[in-house]
């Protein structure tokens, strides 16, 4: 009975774990969140990016190409799924993994996981409310890359 109720307990963890399918929305910061950044950070990061193609495949590719031309440190292609790309980023020992978001309306850039100096502080359905500076520099460069990949579509 006891083992029955931990795999129980561990599977519901699991599925509890799994992230929700992709979704990119337009971005309403919650004002009433303690501890935060300034919204200005985390506008600069978590802000959709609006689409200007009905082509899947091609916004896949603008959020690669973004990926690879970003200011300074190139993001390393981690995987993929149903709408999203994960994006990974190691510097100094410290790692950061953002999930790109797209569908045919927005792409949204939103934070997977860290370790080191990038764990986010306050994490509220992918964005990062509190973290620290270099987080939201590093992110900022990214989403700006994709974001001019995106408009040359």
């Amino acid at each position: 009975m006891f083992k029955t109720g931990l795999l129980l307990s561990v599977c519901t963890a699991l599925v509890l774990a799994t992230p929700a399918a992709a979704a990119p929305s337009p971005l309403i910061i919650d004002k009433n969140v303690r501890p935060k950044s300034s919204n200005g950070r985390i506008n600069a990061v978590h802000k959709e990016i609006p689409t200007m193609s009905a082509d899947l495949n091609k916004v896949r590719y603008g959020i690669l190409e973004g990926m690879l031309e970003t200011k300074g440190f190139s993001w390393v292609y981690d995987g993929e799924g149903e709408g999203y790309i994960l994006a990974r980023f190691d510097y100094r020992g410290d790692t950061n993994v953002m999930r790109i978001e797209y569908n045919e309306n927005y792409v949204q850039l939103k934070y997977q996981d860290a370790l080191g100096d990038y764990v986010c502080e306050k994490l509220i359905e992918g964005i990062c409310y509190k973290n620290g500076r270099g987080y939201y520099n590093y992110i900022k460069n990214l989403r700006k890359s994709i974001a001019h990949k995106i408009e040359r579509l």
